[in-house]
């Protein structure tokens, strides 16, 4: 195997005095020519998925170059290899990425053993591809003649796309290369020296520890050319509105990202050049031109932050005078419904029709004098949640009591691109919605998403906010009281005192715990008015859940033949992956009932959370309230390690304990036989309630109007204390 030990010729500055002047300067010759070889067609290239590809190698190979660049910094999800979308962007990518590595440094073909062979007038001479930028090389071509070569092959791209594909050309070729430095660096010989091996490099440790001012040297160069790489593609990836205006200051940023991108090509090249060097002594030269790039980056780097950060100000400043207008238009009295809906649905571009699925489209002319609501959220909202809206939204429309339009609007940060991957989420949730969205989120108008987060106070859960025929905006609790009464909530929606909802609903009932449109519901609901005892239970530990359903068919043998029980299981909050997999072991060794439809698990535990919020909203004597004891004991019960069990007789007989508690009592019925199931059960339950138990309720934390309200428990004589619970998922 030939060596590729090098006989490096002597070196003279590879950068030359003219082009740093030419840097320098925005309106020089130089940077002329390379805004002229811009020529973009309109194509649209997504370089997210490649820049965390880069990314993920960099952090590998030398994790002191990522460290810090990324805000993001995770770990590339290895999701994004096996997704088609993204594959088939990088396969139309991947002959560009070739044909830029190949002309990094060659006119003619890029050696892969890592050499260059000159044209047939320079004698067929193989050229280390690590030798001076300005000899010979591929004719005599200079650093600056290689920078304009690569413009003109990326031509047709934009400048972020230019600059990607440049750094991805790098990475493919020069990667490993540095690897194989860095790894020795690391103290991690035995790869370094494995590597060495194969490529018949001898020696590279000993190189490598000579070579120590330049490895310094181009790390930290590389880790520039990613940060600033990083900001032309989030500049170039501001709202379209933004990046064709000719007003300052966006105007000046698009002019300076030609020159940004040209000062990363250079240290590419520069970068690629010495790279392949490292196997020899550094010359001065090589050193000052690396440090003199990484400076010249750091105030370029300097610059590109200062114009984002003046881009927020501007759009800032832009959307002050528009909110306020927002913020008058809804305080207003309209004598009907468009001047609020044109304001809030038309988009940037001013187009007036809302999207459904299928590509249905409206007008937004077609909701005039009609009550609408504007249900905002973001892509993560759930199947449940678009579950039970649908049948608050069917059964309106079928039995006619009560007519509104639904208009989705999609609240999604402005930082996030609406890519493909985004397009298709958007397409997904709006084919399982019987009503209509705003066509292109992305487009949704700055001072309307601050009024939607400021005035409606969104952040993750979403908001149901009814708009009567006139504009008027209705409670921003409308959502939470259309879950607990449903569709007979809607005359109190504008109704200013949030008492309202309760003038018809004073008692602790069954109906107003399974109250609603849900088909399980009702079907518990009908057996206790035909006399059955029903005992629903919840939790997710699987070992209590069998001994307490055996003990209650053990207990439930004793009754009379005459007295029918079922027991269902409810599941528990938010926990839907657990309470699957309980459901299965349930149904598997046929333990219980469950309800099988997880939006009515769901639906079940949010509406008791939707109680919780209004009662504390009413600012009275809470510890007197039977409906507010009663939530509250259900939903700390549920936060306890063991189950719960609720046995209800009628409507109006309950009796709620924890699964210790309700386990006992069912044994305890099974030992004395005796004739009242349910009697006996509710006095053993009573008498065990005067033992001391202390508590705990886990609220949803994106809920802003949680007041500082004092909650006590069933069995604890102190006040809650409210806290904070960090949680990484929810869905524990």
């Amino acid at each position: 195997m030939a060596s590729n030990s090098m006989q490096t010729p002597a070196m003279i500055q590879v950068i030359p005095h003219e082009l740093w002047v030419s840097l320098e300067s925005n309106d020089s010759t130089m940077m002329k020519a390379v805004r002229a070889s811009h020529a973009p067609d309109g194509r649209k290239v997504d370089v997210k998925p490649m820049l965390r590809i880069i990314d993920n190698i960099l952090l590998r190979a030398a994790p002191a170059i990522v460290e810090g660049t990324y805000e993001d910094k995770g770990l590339l999800d290895e999701e994004i290899f096996s997704r088609s979308d993204v594959d088939a962007k990088l396969k139309t990518l991947a002959s560009i990425i070739k044909k830029v590595s190949s002309e990094l440094f060659s006119h003619n073909n890029l050696i892969l053993s890592g050499t260059f062979k000159a044209n047939s007038n320079v004698n067929q001479t193989i050229i280390p591809y690590g030798m001076d930028c300005k000899c010979t090389c591929s004719g005599g071509r200079d650093v600056h003649a290689t920078i304009m070569m690569l413009l003109d092959t990326l031509s047709n791209y934009s400048w972020d796309a230019k600059v990607v594909l440049t750094v991805a050309a790098f990475i493919v070729n020069y990667g490993h290369e540095f690897l194989l430095f860095t790894s020795s660096e690391a103290n991690n010989s035995a790869l370094a020296q494995s590597l060495a091996f194969l490529k018949q490099l001898r020696d590279i440790t000993d190189h490598a520890k000579f070579s120590k001012a330049k490895i310094d040297a181009i790390t930290k160069l590389i880790k520039g050319i990613m940060a600033v790489t990083k900001y032309i593609v989030e500049l170039r990836n501001l709202p379209p509105e933004s990046l064709a205006t000719d007003e300052a200051p966006m105007s000046n940023a698009m002019a300076y990202i030609p020159k940004a991108a040209y000062w990363t090509m250079l240290s590419v090249v520069i970068c690629a050049s010495y790279i392949a060097s490292l196997s020899r002594s550094e010359e001065t030269t090589e050193l000052l031109d690396l440090s003199r790039l990484a400076s010249e980056g750091s105030k370029i780097l300097v610059i590109l932050k200062s114009y984002k950060t003046i881009y927020k100000e501007y759009e800032d400043e832009k959307c002050k005078t528009a909110y306020w207008d927002l913020v008058q238009t809804f305080s207003s009295t309209h004598s009907d419904n468009m001047t609020v809906l044109k304001t809030v649905l038309v988009a940037k571009d001013g187009k007036q029709h809302l999207v459904g699925h299928a590509s249905k489209r409206i007008h937004i002319e077609e909701l005039r004098e009609k009550h609408v609501f504007l249900l905002a959220s973001g892509l993560d909202i759930s199947k449940e949640e678009i579950d039970i809206l649908v049948k608050l939204y069917q059964e309106a429309k079928s039995k006619g009591e009560v007519q509104y339009e639904v208009v989705w609007i999609p609240v999604v940060e402005k930082t996030v691109s609406w890519d493909q991957e985004i397009q298709q989420k958007f397409e997904e949730i709006l084919a399982m919605m019987p009503w209509y969205a705003m066509p292109e989120p992305s487009k949704i108008k700055a001072e309307v998403f601050k009024y939607i987060k400021n005035e409606w106070r969104f952040e993750n859960k979403m908001i149901f906010v009814p708009l009567d025929r006139q504009g008027k905006v209705g409670s921003l609790n409308a959502l939470d009281m259309l879950l607990i009464r449903g569709n007979k909530a809607f005359s109190s929606l504008y109704n200013e005192k949030v008492e309202s909802i309760w003038e018809a609903q004073q008692a602790w009932t069954l109906e107003l715990l399974l109250g609603g449109i849900d088909n399980n519901f009702s079907l518990v609901l009908d057996w206790t008015k035909q006399g059955t005892i029903v005992c629903l239970y919840g939790g997710e530990d699987i070992e209590w859940i069998r001994e307490f359903t055996k003990a209650t068919k053990d207990a439930v043998k004793n009754i009379s033949s005459g007295t029918r029980f079922e027991l269902v299981y409810v599941g528990k909050n938010k926990a839907i992956k657990e309470v699957e997999n309980i459901i299965k072991i349930i149904d598997e060794e046929n333990l219980s009932r469950y309800w099988n439809d997880l939006s009515s698990i769901w639906f079940f535990w949010t509406r008791l959370e939707s109680m919780l919020y209004l009662k504390m909203q009413q600012c009275k004597n809470l510890k007197n309230d039977r409906i507010m004891q009663e939530v509250t004991t259900l939903l700390s019960y549920d936060d306890s390690d063991r189950g719960w069990a609720l046995f209800c007789k009628g409507s109006s007989e309950m009796a709620l304990a924890q699964g210790d508690v309700a386990l006992k009592s069912i044994k305890e019925f099974s030992e004395r036989k005796d004739g009242d199931l349910f009697r006996a059960l509710s006095n053993y339950i009573k008498k065990s309630q005067k033992i001391q138990r202390c508590s705990r309720i886990i609220l949803s934390g994106d809920r802003q109007e949680i007041p500082s309200k004092k909650l006590s428990s069933d069995g604890c004589e102190c006040s809650m204390e409210k806290c904070f619970v960090y949680r990484c998922c929810a869905d524990k």
